[in-house]
């Protein structure tokens, strides 16, 4: 590491002339928590480097020594992980940002997510500036000195932000507003050859140096370790580099051979797992995918995350808006055609069911759900026992409610009778059933979970499975609860309570909403949209294990149920491939 405190402005220098910095190495051996916690630096620090060079590793070392620290000490803030990536607004606070992506990440509440920032119990890691949109990374940088120095309540208690050294010195181009900056500077000569002696290839190096172009590139850790495995594999050609006239085709050619050498190479070494026809870890004795399928899936991933400003792909959050115009437009057709089929199967069987559950599906929301079929919103993990405690809690304001709403249907009841109309029940229907769906619909956003981390491929779809038997059973326990209310008000103006054959039809829909608002719009949606990505074999109906299979494969990496690419330069690689 190379300290230098040149690249940032402290908050402090500005009624200050800052001397200028020198440049300085740090000792070998230094580690990057001591750097992080020098008086002089007060935890904020930027880290700068070329691509490749391992800011992102320096950030998981440093966070993992802060975690360590923060389960000995209750006092110590928590490292999150964070990409600026995500950052497109340019009228977005780093604040509101910050709390935003709490929330899509890590399924923190959000209301819980800014108390815990605002208490400085929380650390963010800020990785990749340089891969805010280029004409919003100048934009970003005045937004982060604006967070780091505007007001204390959102200010954080430490922070660490990572950065290719070009994009910060030719787009940036201004000094952060943090207290030291270090530079990772590349390997040595001598590193390199212990790299080649401890994967045993001593007789590499003798090949690396006959090439200074090559020798420069493997000083890139990354690149490093991409050579090592294309020569472990035989992949890498001299001759075909050699032939590479620029620095973009030489590395382009690198990452070609480190293709081909992680889809080739034998994942199971065990010769009795190989006699059984075990040839990976995920797939065990099912046929493994074709590279060509592979690769598919991996240009569809990459261009989606492109397009998303995201370097993290969960398969549950996975939207329409990924797929092009025409497939989004397949997959809007689909769902739409669902709805008609219930509509007209509701209007064909109009004799057959009672007329009660029919005037409660036309109450249905059908016209909110379809202007927002283009986000599936997973319903993820619900705090089931919290649905007592907030009756509990909001117990005036639901005996309130339902007084005010049995004065309604009373009332309107008293007129219809008085002006001779017969409609009486139609009206008490077609109210509770708004009622319902009001009810139901709070009830669900106010037991969400504070906190839902993704530990399982798809979990959030998972969860919704689960959510849809408990919400709906729990949804029904309280909606028995407060009948007997309605029953009473309804004896007043209809002249009797309602039948058992009605009970029996607001049971049924309340069970059917329910189970739509609890999980089954999502798992509709998702089904459908998988179904549209399979048919156009961008992704498999077996999603999950594709992907872990390139875990195994060393082109992705995975954190419980979340995936990236093994760095940002394989998927901007993969992004750059046409899909035809």
């Amino acid at each position: 590491m190379e300290q230098q405190d040149h690249r940032v402005l402290p908050p402090w220098s500005a009624a200050i002339v800052q001397q200028s910095q020198p440049i300085v190495s740090l000792d070998a051996g230094s580690r990057i928590i001591d750097v992080f916690d020098h008086s002089k630096i007060d935890r904020k620090l930027l880290v700068l480097g070329e691509p490749g060079a391992g800011k992102t590793t320096m950030m998981l070392e440093l966070a993992e020594a802060l975690l360590e620290r923060a389960m000995l000490d209750k006092a110590e803030p928590i490292p999150v992980l964070l990409n600026l990536s995500s950052w497109t607004r340019p009228d977005q606070s780093i604040f509101e940002w910050l709390v935003s992506e709490l929330n899509k990440k890590y399924g923190i509440r959000q209301d819980l997510a800014q108390r815990w920032v605002e208490k400085k119990q929380l650390l963010p890691l800020l990785d990749g500036l340089d891969e805010v949109a280029p004409q919003h990374q100048k934009t970003c940088a005045e937004v982060l000195n604006t967070w780091l120095t505007g007001d204390s309540t959102q200010r954080p208690c430490g922070v660490l932000i990572c950065c290719r050294r070009e994009e910060f010195e030719q787009i940036v181009q201004q000094q952060l507003s943090l207290y030291g900056a270090i530079y990772l500077r590349a390997l040595t000569i001598e590193q390199i050859e212990n790299y080649f002696t401890q994967i045993k290839l001593p007789n590499v190096w003798k090949t690396v140096q006959c090439d200074e172009s090559l020798q420069e590139l493997l000083t890139t850790p990354l690149f490093l370790s991409m050579f090592g495995l294309a020569q472990q594999q035989g992949k890498f050609s001299l001759s075909d580099w050699q032939s590479r006239t620029t620095s973009d085709l030489k590395i382009q050619y690198l990452l070609d051979t480190y293709w081909e050498a992680a889809i080739t190479r034998e994942l199971i070494l065990d010769p009795n797992a190989r006699q059984q026809g075990i040839l990976s870890n995920t797939y065990a004795l099912k046929p493994l995918p074709k590279p060509l399928i592979i690769k598919r899936a991996l240009i569809f991933a990459a261009k989606a995350l492109e397009k998303e400003s995201q370097t993290e792909l969960l398969i549950e959050r996975i939207q329409p808006s990924w797929l092009m115009e025409e497939q989004r437009l397949v997959y809007r057709i689909l769902f739409m055609l669902l709805i008609l089929a219930f509509l007209l199967f509701s209007s064909w069987s109009v004799n057959l069911i009672p007329k009660e559950l029919v005037l409660l599906l036309f109450t249905f929301p059908w016209f909110k759900y379809l202007l927002n079929m283009d986000y599936i919103a997973p319903a993820e993990k619900l705090r089931f026992k919290g649905i007592f405690w907030l009756i509990k809690n909001n117990r005036m304001t639901v005996r309130l409610l339902i007084s005010i709403t049995s004065t309604l249907l009373m009332g309107f009841g008293w007129l219809m009778r008085k002006a001779g109309a017969e409609w009486s029940a139609i009206l008490v229907v077609i109210l509770t059933g708004m009622i319902i769906n009001i009810s139901i619909s709070w009830l669900f956003e106010n037991i969400r979970a504070e906190l839902s981390t993704s530990v399982e491929a798809n979990q959030g779809m998972k969860d919704s499975w689960r959510n849809i038997t408990f919400f709906v059973l729990y949804v029904l326990i309280f909606t028995s609860l407060i009948s007997i209310r309605f029953q009473g008000g309804i004896r007043v103006f209809a002249g009797n309570s309602l039948s058992i054959k009605v009970l029996f039809v607001y049971f049924i829909y309340i069970s059917g909403f329910a189970a739509f608002e609890g999980g089954g719009k999502a798992l509709i949606q998702h089904f459908i949209l998988r179904l549209v990505l399979a048919w156009n074999r961008y992704a498999p109906l077996r999603y999950d294990l594709l992907l872990n299979y390139c875990v195994e494969r060393l082109l992705l990496q995975r954190v419980g149920g979340r995936y990236r690419f093994m760095h940002k330069l394989l998927q901007d690689y993969f992004a750059k491939m046409c899909l035809d």
